[in-house]
């Protein structure tokens, strides 16, 4: 339906008055007062003189009001003028308009078009999408995008890029790769609206870094030692020969080294801090770079270390337990530990029983594989919670044992440092010995001969007897000082328990073919003193003695 303002009805009453005054000036009837039918209060709707067969009234738009003078276009405060009424007198005009089909005449005063009112501007909404990444920018973690703010509902896209290069991820998350070290995440997420216009916004992470892994010189993880309860990741080298290994590790931050305790729990000392460094974990003559990561030098002492490697990196740690097996070198020799064996049973009865001496001293001699002897004294104290002694090293002396009684003698094939040499399954070879007077009786120890080359040596008579230790196609010589006693000894030598078969004297034990050992002639395994087993942690003390020793002859 078409629809009327009030200054469409204003322009039509003036337009229709127009007409009027034009076709009446042309019949000669027209009146003065017909020019006050324009004279309409303002602010209101101009009426139209009566038309015969017409509306008197222009109507009103349906749901507008009577009077709508202040719409857009329309002006406001004045009312509508009719144009001026011409005299009377005047001659008529030569010309008359022809009326158009609104009733206008052609050429009278043009009806001015409404203007078009201006479409409301929807205020322009302000943005307030975000993204941020949750997790972190580390190698093997998942990045997540997490959006707000954005205008729902959303239809999201995803743009993930590494160092400034796109990815094929579209998704909202992101798996950090070992090529990313070093390199920024971004993310951008992408709104689309229903209306095609879109919302964007991006996020980025920090420089990727990666925690630090041992890896071999080939840059493979190394897993063997990262259980501290677990399997040690063993290295290997021998006595005597230049060692080196170079711990590695990736990471980024690039990974910082150290040596650490192998043990830390045990390396506290009643709750106090560790005595020494982790650095005494290690061989005489191996070192740890910890700038570099590399374990290098060359050890004499043919022995089984642990230590721990750490590599840092951003604040994380990773350990690696490590074993060092030092092997012997070559066999260079027959090395000899000799004591008087009552008072070394005494020593070691000190120490495992209630009943045995608290204090004593022990006296042994070393002969190394060229015969030279070192002497040690050992004074000791033992009480029910402690083991102390002090012990004195001389250079030189001999083996002495009163007339009839035994030195109990142990020996090992060694190399040129002093380590013992055994084969693949840490065996030594078999220990002989014989003595330059035939009298002398040589027989395996009843008590220590299952732990090792322990043999017994009795001497029925005094003077200086010269004996003989082999072990493989190496053989040592030494003498022995037999001191006379008041009433020398003739009966056979005497033993611990009462012996099965005593050898006579003057013989020497031949080795029987199965095993290679002197023939045993002691006493049963079963009448052995009681504390017989602990003899196995007495063979190991003679180790240990023996390399300490060692490393104060040098």
């Amino acid at each position: 339906m078409h629809r009327s303002t009030a200054f469409v009805r204003r322009a039509c009453a003036v337009g229709t008055a127009t007409a009027l005054i034009g076709l009446t000036t042309g019949l000669g009837v027209m009146t003065a007062t017909t020019a006050y039918a324009a004279e309409a209060p303002a602010d209101t709707a101009a009426t139209a003189p009566a038309v015969s067969g017409g509306d008197s009234t222009v109507p009103t738009a349906p749901g507008l009001p009577a009077d709508a003078g202040t719409a857009a276009g329309a002006p406001t405060g004045s009312a509508t003028t009719a144009p001026p009424v011409a005299d009377p007198t005047s001659p008529a005009p030569t010309a008359t308009p022809t009326p158009t089909a609104g009733g206008a005449p052609t050429g009278t005063t043009p009806t001015a078009a409404a203007p078009t009112a201006a479409a409301p501007v929807a205020p322009t909404a302000v943005s307030t999408a975000t993204v941020k990444l949750s997790g972190t920018a580390k190698v093997g973690s998942t990045l997540v995008a997490t959006t707000s703010g954005f205008t729902k509902p959303t239809s999201f896209s995803y743009l993930w890029s590494v160092g400034g290069v796109a990815t094929d991820i579209d998704d909202g998350s992101y798996v950090v790769q070992p090529g990313d070290v070093t390199k920024v995440v971004t993310v951008t997420v992408t709104n689309t609206l229903r209306d095609d216009s879109v919302e964007v916004a991006s996020a980025k992470s920090a420089a990727v870094t990666q925690d630090p892994v041992f890896v071999d010189a080939a840059g493979k993880p190394v897993t063997a030692g990262l259980d501290p309860d677990g399997e040690r990741f063993a290295l290997d080298t021998t006595a005597g020969e230049a060692f080196s290994y170079t711990f590695r590790a990736t990471g980024s931050p690039a990974p910082t080294f150290a040596l650490a305790w192998a043990y830390p729990d045990e390396a506290e000392d009643d709750g106090e801090e560790p005595e020494g460094t982790p650095d005494d974990q290690l061989p005489d003559g191996i070192t740890f770079d910890a700038a570099t990561g590399v374990l290098s030098g060359t050890t004499e002492d043919a022995l089984y270390s642990e230590f721990a490697v750490t590599a840092t990196s951003g604040g994380t740690t990773v350990t690696q337990y490590v074993e060092l097996n030092v092997d012997a070198a070559a066999a260079a020799g027959v090395q000899v530990f000799s004591a008087d064996r009552a008072s070394f049973l005494q020593y070691i009865k000190s120490g495992i029983d209630d009943g045995g001496p608290t204090d004593g001293t022990l006296t042994s001699w070393i002969i190394d594989a060229r015969g030279h002897v070192t002497t040690e004294i050992e004074k000791y104290h033992f009480s029910s919670d402690s083991w102390e002694s002090e012990t004195t090293d001389i250079d030189g002396g001999r083996p002495t044992v009163k007339q009839g009684g035994t030195l109990l003698v142990n020996g090992d094939l060694v190399d040129r440092f002093g380590n013992t040499v055994t084969d693949e399954d840490g065996n030594s070879p078999e220990l002989a010995i014989t003595s330059d007077i035939a009298s002398d009786v040589v027989r395996e120890d009843p008590d220590l001969g299952d732990y090792g080359n322990f043999l017994n040596v009795t001497f029925p008579h005094a003077s200086v007897h010269n004996l003989t230790a082999a072990a493989g196609d190496f053989a040592t010589s030494f003498a022995v000082e037999v001191v006379p006693t008041a009433t020398a000894p003739v009966a056979a030598p005497p033993v611990v328990t009462p012996p099965v078969a005593a050898a006579p004297i003057g013989t020497v034990p031949v080795r029987t073919a199965a095993h290679g050992r002197l023939a045993y002639t002691g006493s049963d395994a079963t009448d052995s003193l009681p504390w017989a087993l602990g003899m196995l942690a007495a063979g190991a003390a003679l180790v240990g003695l023996r390399t300490v020793r060692r490393r104060a002859q040098r």
